[in-house]
C-alpha cells in the first residue's frame, strides 16, 4: 500500500471516529432541551437566607427556587418568572 493509500485510510477512520462521536452525543443528550422554557407563576416567600428569598415552586425537577437581592418578608405573594430546573427566580411584580 503506497503512502497516498495510508493517508486517505487514515483520514476515513478519523471521519468515521468525528461521525461516531457526533451521534453518540446526539442520542445521548436528545431529551435536554437548547432553550429552557420560561415558566411564570404566583407563590408565597417561605424563608429568607441572608438577602436572598426562598420559594416553593411547580417546577417538577427542583421546586425550590431561591430570588436574590429581595427585602420582602416571609409570608409574602409574589409573582415570579424562573427557568426549569435552574436554583434561581426573579420576582417580576
Amino acid at each position: 500500500m503506497s503512502f497516498e493509500g495510508k493517508r486517505n485510510l487514515t483520514v476515513l477512520f478519523i471521519i468515521i471516529g468525528v461521525a461516531v462521536v457526533a451521534f453518540l452525543a446526539v442520542s445521548m443528550f436528545k431529551d435536554t432541551p437548547l432553550v429552557r422554557e420560561k415558566i411564570t407563576e404566583e407563590v408565597i416567600i417561605n424563608g429568607k437566607i441572608n438577602n436572598s428569598c426562598v420559594v416553593e415552586t411547580s417546577d417538577s425537577v427542583m421546586s425550590s427556587k431561591k430570588i436574590q437581592n429581595c427585602d420582602l418578608s416571609v409570608g409574602t405573594k409574589v409573582k415570579i418568572s424562573y427557568q426549569k430546573a435552574l436554583p434561581t427566580a426573579e420576582i417580576i411584580e
